[in-house]
């Protein structure tokens, strides 16, 4: 992972996105990019009425915010022995890394974006999700993998092996729940093919499958979970609760996401 994609912004969780940039900037060798995103030209169109000087106005404010964003990151990373580069974009935050993660390894976000799930499910590389407060700035801690055999549970697999490959434990968990055509075990020959070995755990649901996840991670110790996100559909999981939905609502350690 030495592409790292990481969004800007004034948010009181920039400090966890920046402090895990860089350290999984320094564990693997990588270049981090800052991207500030906003999207000016839908902003010119907020005026329906005549309302062009206000939005110029407004427009004219917004990017003298980013400019000084910017420039802090700048000062303040430039200190730092970590390559960087800080972007400005004409875009939304969704658009904006949607573009860069053609070309990066995986984005640092924060659990309580409003905007990652959307974000999540339009790139095609991992997102690293930060609850707030919890920055993850060592990489030597297990790792807890929730497989459940599905292309999105096998997506997040394999984008983690960089990751994998620097834990000094795996734990493949799988909570019983249905047949599994694609079992642990599977999942644990695939990664011993790429010289990790994982300790495979199935176990009965304690309560929700969620809180079973949450339990098993507490109990290993685990710094970090890898999951697919939003196996089932996504409408079913917000009108009817799913195990994507509580683990972003209630993580209390980085998860690995990947659709």
């Amino acid at each position: 992972m030495r592409s790292i994609l990481c969004p800007a912004d004034n948010a009181k969780t920039l400090d966890d996105r920046v402090e895990t940039a860089l350290a999984l900037a320094r564990a693997t060798d990588g270049h981090v990019t800052f991207q500030i995103a906003t999207p000016f030209a839908q902003m010119a169109l907020w005026e329906p009425f005549g309302g062009a000087a206000l939005s110029a106005v407004a427009i004219n404010e917004v990017r003298a915010e980013d400019e000084q964003l910017a420039a802090t990151l700048n000062q303040r990373l430039g200190r730092q022995d970590v390559p960087f580069d800080v972007t400005v974009v004409d875009d939304g935050r969704v658009e904006g890394l949607a573009a860069a993660s053609r070309f990066a390894d995986v984005i640092v976000a924060s659990l309580d974006d409003p905007a990652l799930e959307e974000v999540t499910l339009e790139v095609r590389c991992p997102v690293l999700a930060l609850p707030r407060g919890v920055p993850m700035l060592a990489f030597d801690a297990p790792v807890v993998v929730a497989w459940d055999g599905g292309y999105e549970s096998a997506n997040a697999l394999r984008a983690s092996l960089p990751l994998l490959h620097l834990a000094p434990a795996v734990h493949l968990l799988t909570v019983r729940e249905k047949s599994d055509d694609f079992p642990a075990s599977e999942a644990a020959s695939y990664l011993s093919r790429h010289g990790i070995h994982a300790d495979v755990h199935e176990v009965e649901p304690n309560g929700t499958i969620a809180f079973t996840i949450e339990q098993t991670v507490l109990r290993l110790g685990a710094g970090l979970v890898v999951m697919g996100l939003f196996g089932k559909s996504r409408l079913r999981e917000l009108l009817l609760g799913g195990v994507s939905r509580s683990m972003l609502d209630r993580a209390q350690v980085p998860l690995l996401l990947a659709h």
